[in-house]
């Protein structure tokens, strides 16, 4: 029996793995690729929305080995590509043992302890702690003609500008994927952005959930000169074929819908203990990241101790309160 198994192989089930090792816990790393698999099906070419530069550094999981050490990626902001290169060096210059294409498909409450079951056989333990990530639910909005509708897709869809071009595109959402989509488009496809709410912007607020980074700027200057057209405040309440009506009670019609509208959560289902999840589907935990089954903890951005735990930079120090705790009970 192994004292704690961990369910994900990205970026807080590598630095919960570490803390472990540093202590001469035994562990055990389960991912269903490899090495950081939610972020290589991300789309290629996608940029963080945080800095990772020395003083101001959001997005390294230590700062004793931070990505801007990391020779070749790009500053202010890393890509995607960069963030998966940063990752495999720290699981491999830690020598982190990571069980990579073992998914894990559920887990039971035992005597003692948990049993994860995966394709590759059962694996006991003390503590489970669920580390999968909180995008892996793609969210639309519920409105009528959306569902089934072959002219809308989800912004984890989006491959390239290249297969709009021309088009009319509506894309619906007001954070920051919703920004990153119309400047990926913007020259290439006819884009309106369509916004609930009026826009928010980072450097107005310091609201890190709101459009920042590259994304704020581009956005900003983009609908200054009118390259793309924005509805905001009036959302959409219905769809039919290519017909949007907003709420203002005008039609357009638009060769796609692309919802950049989030994602809910979802991890390996636990037989012998009801998770408390909340309004949001996200799992109630205590102040050390434990949820109603004890024993059973989530980090990462699954774990939401605030709305900042979304971002790395947030929930990296939470981790750390989820190892110690594990570690004073054994």
């Amino acid at each position: 029996m192994k004292d704690v198994v961990i369910v994900g192989g990205g970026p807080a089930g590598l630095l919960l793995s570490l803390y472990l090792q540093e202590h001469g816990i035994g562990y055990r790393t389960l991912e269903r690729g490899k090495i950081g698999q939610s972020w290589r099906d991300m789309r290629p070419g996608l940029v963080l929305l945080s800095p990772a530069v020395p003083g101001t550094d959001w997005t390294s999981l230590t700062l004793t080995q931070p990505i801007w050490a990391l020779r070749g990626a790009r500053r202010p902001f890393p890509t995607r590509e960069d963030f998966l290169c940063y990752v495999d060096s720290f699981a491999r210059e830690n020598r982190i043992a990571v069980s990579e294409r073992t998914a894990a498909t559920g887990a039971r409450v035992v005597p003692g302890g948990f049993v994860v079951a995966t394709g590759e056989g059962e694996v006991s333990c003390r503590f489970l702690v669920v580390a999968t990530g909180s995008n892996t639910v793609p969210h639309y909005p519920e409105f009528p003609g959306i569902s089934a509708n072959p002219c809308v897709l989800h912004s984890s869809d989006f491959v390239n500008c290249m297969s709009y071009e021309g088009k009319r595109v509506l894309v619906i959402g007001g954070g920051n994927s919703a920004a990153e989509l119309c400047t990926e488009m913007a020259g290439t496809a006819q884009v309106t952005l369509c916004t609930r709410d009026p826009i928010r912007y980072f450097s107005e607020t310091g609201d890190l959930e709101h459009i920042r980074g590259s994304s704020e700027s581009v956005l900003k200057e983009l609908l200054r000169f009118r390259i793309l057209s924005i509805r905001e405040g009036d959302p959409v309440v219905s769809v039919e074929d290519r017909t949007a009506r907003f709420r203002s009670g005008e039609t357009e019609t638009y060769e796609w819908f692309i919802c950049a509208t989030g994602y809910r959560p979802r991890w390996l289902p636990v037989e012998g203990g009801t998770v408390q999840t909340d309004a949001k589907g996200f799992p109630v935990i205590s102040p050390v990241g434990e949820s109603s089954v004890p024993g059973l903890y989530f980090c990462g951005s699954l774990a939401m101790f605030h709305r900042r735990c979304a971002f790395i930079h947030g929930f990296r120090n939470y981790v750390e309160k989820v190892f110690w705790d594990i570690a004073d009970r054994l």
